[in-house]
C-alpha cells in the first residue's frame, strides 16, 4: 500500500483543512522525489573485445599469473587517492579503491572499510550523501571480463628451465574452464625471444624461475565458442 494513503491530519494534530491539504501535497511531492531517486538507472556500459595488457605495453608477471587475457568485457575505473583526505567528519586514507557501482548521479567506490562516491554534478567526493569535499584524485582504468557465452582466452607463465620457458593456455566459457582446449607449450628463448600461441605474440625481455618481463606484440586471433 502507498504510505501516502496512511497520512492523516489527525496524526499531526492538524485541524485546519487548508493546511491539511497543503501538508498532503507536500508529502506526495516528497514521496515522488524519493521514488525517482531510488529508481535512478545505472550508467550504460559498452561491452567490447578486450586484450589485457594492451598491445605495446611492457609488463612483469610472476609464475601462475596471466601474461595475456582476451575476451568480451567492459572497462571500470578505480579511484586513487594520493594522500589522506578529510570529507566532513570522515577520514579517507590514501590508496586505491575499487569501482563498485554507477548511475547518472555518481560513481561509487569501496575498499579498506571505506565507501564513498564521486558526485558527478560538481566532481566532489561524498560520504553518506551528507558530507562532500573537493579533493584530488585520479582514475585507473581496468578491464573486467564478462564471460557469459563468449570465449575468454589466457596464457599463464609456468616458469623457466635452462633456456626454455613454459606457458599454459586456458579457455573459459560460461564461467567454466574448457579442459579440452587447455595446453602447455615450451619455447626456447635462445632461438627466438618472440613466442606465440593462437595468434597471441609476446616479446620476452627477461625470464627467471619466479617472474617474466615481456612486451605484448599481438592479441589472440578472434575465436568463437565451438
Amino acid at each position: 500500500m502507498d504510505f501516502r494513503q496512511k497520512i492523516s491530519c489527525d496524526q499531526f494534530n492538524t485541524i485546519n483543512p487548508s493546511r491539511c491539504s497543503m501538508f498532503r501535497t507536500f508529502i506526495s511531492i516528497l514521496a515522488s522525489m524519493l521514488l525517482l531517486n531510488a529508481c535512478a538507472t545505472r550508467q550504460a556500459t559498452t561491452t567490447q573485445r578486450i586484450t589485457d595488457p594492451p598491445v605495446g605495453v611492457v609488463v612483469t608477471r610472476g609464475i601462475g599469473e596471466p601474461l595475456i587475457s582476451q575476451g568480451m568485457g567492459v572497462f571500470r575505473s578505480d579511484i586513487i587517492l594520493a594522500k589522506e583526505s578529510q570529507v566532513g567528519r570522515h577520514n579517507i586514507p590514501p590508496g586505491k579503491y575499487s569501482y563498485d557501482d554507477e548511475n547518472a548521479t555518481g560513481i561509487w567506490f569501496s575498499g579498506d572499510n571505506q565507501y564513498f562516491y564521486i558526485k558527478k554534478a560538481d566532481d566532489t567526493i561524498c560520504v553518506d550523501g551528507k558530507d562532500c569535499a573537493k579533493i584530488e584524485y585520479s582514475l585507473s582504468k581496468r578491464p573486467v571480463f564478462t564471460i557469459s557465452d563468449s570465449l575468454q582466452q589466457t596464457l599463464l607463465y609456468n616458469g623457466r628451465i635452462g633456456n626454455r620457458i613454459t606457458l599454459a593456455y586456458r579457455e573459459f566459457s560460461n564461467n567454466l574452464a574448457r579442459p579440452a582446449f587447455s595446453n602447455s607449450v615450451e619455447y626456447d628463448i635462445n632461438e627466438s625471444t618472440t613466442v606465440g600461441y593462437k595468434g597471441a605474440r609476446l616479446e620476452i625481455i627477461g625470464a627467471t624461475n619466479t617472474d617474466i618481463t615481456y612486451r605484448v606484440v599481438a592479441g589472440f586471433s578472434y575465436a568463437e565458442v565451438r
